[in-house]
């Protein structure tokens, strides 16, 4: 089967599915490694697959994409404005146009590329101009536009009009996608209310690699010194970190050997988050790594004996899954969306709004290694039981195999018609 990816695609993270050397390859759309581990799936499994982009650091002339290849794969990269508000050169700032110049450009691309299937991610400018091309189309949600554009609702003017008016994007894809599918059973509740059709629940799948690198259930970390770990991806009000370095300051009055890795945007040496613990007195013990290569967060994150989730909202949380398919127990939100989905018995589930609770679930882990051990094997078996790239990728082909039969069938019927037609003429 021929199928088109359409989303965000980094040629950091796919790289190595290309021939040759990429340095010269535009930077693509950072954001989701996680579908690079579906594409290596579905070319191992023998399909034919063509991804497709945005990369801001292109000539601005949807005309004239970029491509590169490997076994049973092409990529393409169309160009995409840098401003979101602001003019880029001649052209309009991206939001202020719908993304029409970015969606022009894919739905060209696509069009040539004449796949069976188009799998599009995210509910915005990638599912339509999917849609625009009138080819058998399947929409994967990976976040509730809604609830994104609340947290943003006390950022500045023009951060929460551009959530709102992705809202709309989203409303305008949803309303028409006769095909919809969701990470998590949170984000189908979120959205099918958006959709005219029932919403699928296929979750993110998890590299086969990270199943290289199995916890040790016998093992426990040394209470006096654990290392917990944070991703986050941004110092704001969804995220919710400041309870997090709250707890960790508290627990470290307990244990002074305590130390705290922290990786993300806002989160490198000088960053908003490093400002903000040192003004209040809380950095000791505290690594302010910042973003790092994808690869290096998971050698990096192996290492750790907690991981740290005080997000109030997740779809999914790749971060979640990675941590506890590595054997890593999770601290995270009682009430944040999916995880309790996500982390079941493999951690401890807390109010993450409160310093406190987050510092007593810590305490939890630590300071009992029958507790720890129960969640290092708890984790590791529900991702084994949920989460693997095979099960995703089941449950994708299925809905592929759907979706180009059914179209199948639809050109057969029209041939029938016009072939009827014909006679009676």
């Amino acid at each position: 089967m021929h199928i088109a990816l359409v989303g965000p695609i980094a040629t950091a993270d796919i790289g190595h599915l290309l021939d040759g050397e990429t340095a010269h390859l535009p930077v693509g759309y950072y954001g989701a490694p996680l579908l690079v581990t579906l594409i290596a799936e579905l070319l191992r499994r023998g399909h034919k697959v063509t991804v497709v982009t945005l990369s801001w650091n292109m000539a601005l002339d949807w005309r004239k994409p970029v491509h590169a290849f490997g076994h049973n794969l092409e990529m393409i990269y169309v160009p995409m404005r840098r401003r979101a508000w602001q003019p880029n050169g001649w052209r309009l700032g991206r939001i202020v146009d719908l993304y029409a110049f970015e969606r022009r450009g894919l739905q060209y691309v696509i069009e040539q590329a004449a796949p069976d299937v188009v799998h599009a991610h995210w509910s915005y400018e990638f599912a339509w101009a999917a849609q625009q091309t009138g080819l058998p189309t399947l929409v994967t949600c990976h976040d509730s536009p809604f609830v994104v554009a609340r947290m943003y609702s006390r950022s500045r003017l023009t951060q929460s009009l551009y959530r709102w008016i992705r809202v709309g994007m989203a409303w305008y894809v949803l309303r028409r996608a006769p095909c919809v599918s969701a990470v998590s059973p949170y984000l189908q509740a979120e959205v099918q209310a958006l959709c005219k059709h029932p919403v699928t629940v296929v979750p993110n799948p998890l590299p086969p690699s990270l199943f290289d690198k199995p916890g040790q259930p016998d093992r426990h970390p040394d209470p006096h010194s654990p290392l917990l770990a944070m991703v986050a991806n941004g110092w704001d009000r969804r995220k919710n970190p400041e309870p997090a370095l709250r707890a960790f300051a508290a627990l470290r009055i307990r244990k002074p050997g305590a130390r705290f890795s922290l990786y993300g945007s806002d989160f490198g040496p000088g960053e908003r988050a490093e400002q903000w613990a040192r003004q209040h007195g809380m950095a000791d013990g505290m690594e302010f790594i910042g973003r790092v290569p994808y690869s290096r967060l998971l050698g990096e994150l192996a290492a750790a004996d907690i991981l740290v989730h005080p997000a109030l909202e997740e779809t999914f949380g790749m971060t979640l899954a990675e941590a506890m398919a590595m054997g890593i127990p999770v601290v995270g939100g009682a009430s944040s969306g999916a995880v309790p989905w996500v982390v079941g018995e493999g951690g401890v589930l807390t109010d993450v709004t409160s310093a406190t609770s987050i510092e007593l679930a810590l305490l939890d882990l630590l300071d009992s290694p029958t507790r720890y051990r129960a969640a290092v094997f708890a984790a590791q078996a529900r991702i084994r039981t949920h989460f693997t790239v095979d099960q995703v990728a089941d449950a994708y082909e299925a809905i592929y195999c759907h979706l180009s039969g059914k179209m199948r069938h639809q050109e057969r019927a029209s041939v029938s018609v016009v072939a009827s037609l014909d006679n009676r003429g």
